[in-house]
């Protein structure tokens, strides 16, 4: 009797568990917070600045970043249905996941503002090399960079995650850079 009573005040507990947090800070570029269960990694995507992951959990994030020059000279020079501004963006955004991302569903699209910076938040479904996934997406225009930042686990567990990859999302800070190359 003891050891069922033991068992269920265990159960109770850990299910009203907070997940702790851990800042991570990319010198003169951004900062972010997640989940402190997270470990460093450099194989999720190339390109990205930022990689953590709790593979246990199935649970994964990245940070991208563009320069907003580039993608405003590209959609200039190319002349593509798109306007140089975060909404162009977000579109260039898409036509890239529609890409990727088998049975793709866009949904629950939010523009907002993160720690003073225009952002667009939105939810993405589909399946990627056979697996269901949820991501959780966030674009934020920075002063000079345009920035993604990308949060995913398997479909099934995407909704008992999503309170922990939006405070993720909304920890973003933009960090001034200090060096002469980068005037404000």
């Amino acid at each position: 009797m003891k050891k069922t009573i033991l068992l269920l005040a265990f159960i109770a507990f850990s299910c009203d568990v907070k997940e702790e947090f851990k800042t991570i800070t990319i010198p003169n570029q951004f900062s972010l917070d997640i989940p402190n269960s997270f470990e460093k990694v450099n194989n999720l995507n190339e390109a990205a600045t930022l990689q953590y992951q709790n593979a246990l959990k199935e649970f994964y994030v990245i940070v991208m970043d563009e320069s907003k020059e580039t993608f405003d000279n590209a959609v200039i020079t190319n002349q593509v249905d798109m306007t140089p501004d975060l909404e162009g963006y977000f579109k260039a955004i898409q036509i890239n996941l529609n890409e990727a991302i088998q049975n793709i569903k866009i949904f629950d699209q939010k523009n907002t503002e993160i720690n003073g910076r225009k952002a667009k938040i939105f939810s993405v479904t589909g399946n990627v090399e056979g697996y269901a996934i949820f991501y959780r997406y966030a674009i934020v225009q920075g002063k000079k960079h345009y920035y993604q930042i990308m949060l995913w686990t398997e479909l099934k567990k995407g909704k008992s995650y999503l309170q922990t990859m939006d405070q993720s999302i909304y920890s973003f800070k933009e960090l001034i850079r200090h060096n002469k190359l980068y005037k404000e």
